[in-house]
């Protein structure tokens, strides 16, 4: 059966994918050619893979911690993702928008914890699923009945009049 090739993110996803390729290489049925195809990834991963393979087994394989480490727990991540989905109104901000200086300070608030780089904030943020936006502007005094009546009423009877 042939695997998905959806790009794995996580860790232990790329460990999975470089344990099948393990266990592909002990059967010595399949090319390596042939093995990096199934698994979608290039050649030369796959040789990667094997001389690693051949000098330590699947352990060598096996997925290491790399990069800094996370300044937030797993528990402490979820709850931050609570508190940015109550908006920046429910924590005293006048306007929707996230800023990478009000989640910091929302961080430092509930976790003391402050990141000294925005970049980490970034990072963080992308990780938990968030991305860069900007909301829509709207304004105060927007009337929606209004602008539905000027929708189903008057510019129809305009359009009419600029036709003929």
């Amino acid at each position: 059966m042939r695997p998905e090739h959806r790009t794995p993110r996580s860790p232990e996803q790329l460990e999975q994918r470089r344990m099948t390729a393990a266990a592909l290489f002990e059967q010595g049925h399949l090319s390596q050619a042939a093995i990096a195809r199934l698994l979608g990834v290039s050649d030369q991963a796959v040789s990667t893979w094997h001389t690693k393979w051949r000098a330590g087994g699947t352990q060598a394989l096996a997925a290491r911690p790399h990069g800094a480490a996370t300044l937030l727990e797993a528990d402490q991540e979820r709850h931050l993702l609570r508190l940015l989905d109550q908006g920046p109104g429910a924590h005293g901000w006048d306007d929707q928008r996230w800023t990478l200086a009000r989640v910091n300070r929302l961080i430092d608030e509930h976790f003391g914890v402050r990141f000294a780089d925005p970049s980490g904030i970034w990072r963080l943020l992308r990780r938990l699923g968030y991305s860069w936006q900007v909301p829509a502007a709207r304004a105060a005094e927007r009337d929606e009945e209004e602008i539905t009546h000027w929708h189903t009423e008057v510019w129809p009877q305009a359009k009419r009049r600029s036709s003929s």
